[in-house]
């Protein structure tokens, strides 16, 4: 399958999903397209061509064997982490810390675009970013990520980024319609922002975030993806918010305190506007949040219609982050 470079990320993860990539060949590519070894032929909307593809090397992919840890720790090994850019960053139990070092140095090892590994010990509060350790690899936490033919640059110590919200940002983007006027309540470094004003149109999209640091990422990451129709807004949200044009669209990506937000955001928001709004909590408290939503709503003189829900992504055992759709009449 023969897809543009700019397409070739969404192309290979529905692909993946579907079951219909080859893992024994590799994929290959040249200055336009990205050509993908496929099980059958299907229908992407992209050509699909006869080509020759060279065998995949056969390597560790499971970082997890070549830890040495006693036995009875092996099952506390993180099966999973976040790459950003070529930074791993992964949370670990704290009977496996002290192997910290030996799981930075395997994840490098078999994946080759991982050139820093970072341990996670959470969220510093203030301005939501990742309190970081470096265990193994390039003594830098700055990297640039790629994500749907988009760079964002960053430094991990200094603003907070979510790859796992990849696709909950181009669902979103892809609701916007030209000429909108859009709000980012919580822009962070502009991943929303610069996804929405790189392909969708918009009048313009007013970025906020309250993180000095944010906000000088975010404008270099206007320059690094050549968007104009972006402008970044430093502050609180709920005072800047006030300065700005009415909006048809706001983002709310605050998801332990966007409910204290929401009057603040329906005052800034045209009739018949939608409010994507995430928050994460249990599936038993979503009817009441809506209820209070709804009520918020109210008192504002506004009607609330649901359009959408989704559970973006689990959290812990039994909370989600979840993602709605708001439209307000």
């Amino acid at each position: 399958m023969v897809v543009p470079k700019k397409k070739a990320e969404p192309a290979r993860k529905r692909l993946a999903e579907k079951g219909f990539l080859r893992k024994d060949l590799q994929i290959r590519s040249d200055s336009k397209n990205v050509y993908f070894p496929i099980t059958q032929r299907v229908d992407l909307g992209y050509p699909v061509e006869i080509a020759e593809f060279k065998e995949a090397e056969e390597q560790v992919k499971d970082y997890r064997h070549l830890v040495d840890i006693p036995d009875e720790l092996r099952h506390l090994l993180p099966s999973s982490y976040d790459t950003i850019g070529a930074i791993a960053v992964v949370k670990m139990e704290e009977e496996v810390v002290p192997y910290a070092q030996q799981i930075g140095k395997a994840i490098i090892a078999t994946q080759s675009a991982i050139k820093t590994v970072c341990m996670d010990s959470g969220v510093v509060e203030q301005f939501r970013t990742r309190n970081i350790k470096i265990v193994a690899g390039d003594k830098t936490t700055e990297t640039v990520h790629r994500e749907y033919g988009l760079m964002f640059k960053m430094d991990l110590r200094k603003v907070f980024f979510s790859p796992r919200l990849a696709t909950e940002r181009e669902n979103v983007a892809r609701q916007v319609k030209p000429g909108e006027v859009v709000i980012d309540m919580f822009a962070g470094i502009g991943p929303f922002s610069i996804m929405i004003a790189k392909s969708h149109f918009p009048k313009m999209v007013y970025s906020i975030d309250m993180n000095p640091d944010a906000i000088l990422y975010m404008k270099e990451n206007i320059a690094l993806n050549k968007v104009a129709n972006v402008t970044p807004v430093e502050g609180d949200a709920r005072e800047k918010i006030k300065d700005l044009e009415q909006a048809d669209r706001i983002i709310m990506n605050l998801p332990h305190d966007a409910h204290g937000f929401i009057a603040d955001a329906l005052r800034s928001l045209r009739p018949g506007g939608v409010i994507h709004y995430y928050e994460i909590m249990e599936e038993t408290q979503v009817t009441q949040r809506l209820g209070e939503i709804a009520d918020v709503a109210v008192r504002e003189g506004r009607v609330l219609k649901e359009l959408a829900r989704r559970k973006v992504k689990s959290y812990s055992p039994t909370m989600n982050f979840y993602g709605f759709d708001l439209q307000f009449i």
